[in-house]
């Protein structure tokens, strides 16, 4: 896997969907960070794939920068 974010998202139903996040810091030999997140879909206010996939990058750099933080100290 390249450096960067890779988002999947996948369906869990009507009401639900899961997305995998996968942090890479290096092309080669480098660490990796993967988080599943299960959200519960709002049915008054559907939000489209790309409100999904801009959430989940958020939500993947959050995430990195303090599993960085505390690699660091």
């Amino acid at each position: 896997m390249a450096k960067g974010v890779d988002i999947e998202l996948a369906p869990l139903g009507e009401d639900h969907v899961r997305a995998r996040i996968t942090w890479s810091e290096q092309d080669v030999g480098g660490g990796k960070l993967v988080i599943e997140v299960t959200v519960k879909s709002m049915k008054t206010r559907p939000k489209t794939d790309d409100q999904l996939k801009s959430d989940a990058t958020a939500l993947a750099v959050r995430f990195a920068r303090a599993f960085a933080d505390t690699i660091e100290n």
